[in-house]
């Protein structure tokens, strides 16, 4: 799923388990250069950097599922004070 912000598009995936390998975040990261993406998932609220097969550093916000609702607000949080 893709997330208008500002102008800005924000890569947001949606995992039915709490890991995996998020494939699509990056090789959209790796083609787009985004710095910021977001995953909701089965697991605890966290941002964390982290790089692509590629290489491409990137930050994700990892989001329990029950947060969803909240996601415009989350993600106007994340990219207010952690954007690169």
């Amino acid at each position: 799923m893709l997330y208008d912000y500002q102008g800005q598009v924000i890569p947001v995936e949606i995992k039915s388990g709490g890991t995996g390998s998020l494939k699509s975040l990056h090789q959209f990261v790796d083609r787009a250069q985004h710095p910021c993406t977001i995953r909701l998932y089965a697991g605890e609220f966290n941002i964390s950097r982290t790089n692509t097969r590629e290489g491409t550093s990137f930050l994700l916000m990892n989001m329990p599922y029950y947060l969803g609702t909240k996601l415009p607000e989350y993600i106007e949080w994340f990219m207010n004070n952690h954007a690169l």
